[in-house]
This record gives structure tokens, C-alpha cells and sequence, in this order.
């Protein structure tokens, strides 16, 4: 037989996981939008590497050597 504390514990796990997903997908948003941010004034940390990288390569010129 179920008793009244044992609905009110399983309904407590389900209110604590809920939560926790939240905030695992706030945090998440947060770091991607950081990350992967387009803007021009402040691009985020990968897209800036990326162009770094590509500019890299664009301005390698194969018949002149260091």
C-alpha cells in the first residue's frame, strides 16, 4: 500500500530533476552562445579562431618560403 509520504517523495524527485534540467540547459545556452557568437563587435571564441585559422591560410603564399 502507497502512502501519502511516498507520493510526496516521487513528486519531489520529478520537481528536483525538472529543476536540474533547467538549469544543464541554461548553462549549456550560455556557453554556446559565448562560443559560437556571430556578432561582428564581439564574435564568440570559436568562430574568432576559425577566421584566425582561415586567414592564416589565405595569406599563405606557396612560392615564397620563411
Amino acid at each position: 500500500m502507497k502512502t501519502k509520504t511516498n507520493f510526496n517523495s516521487r513528486g519531489q524527485v520529478i520537481v528536483e530533476y525538472v529543476l536540474l534540467m533547467v538549469i544543464a540547459v541554461a548553462v549549456a545556452a550560455l556557453i554556446s552562445r559565448e562560443l559560437v557568437s556571430r556578432q561582428e563587435d564581439s564574435p564568440g571564441i570559436l568562430v574568432e579562431k576559425w577566421h584566425s585559422i582561415l586567414q592564416t591560410i589565405g595569406d599563405d603564399l606557396p612560392d615564397k618560403a620563411n
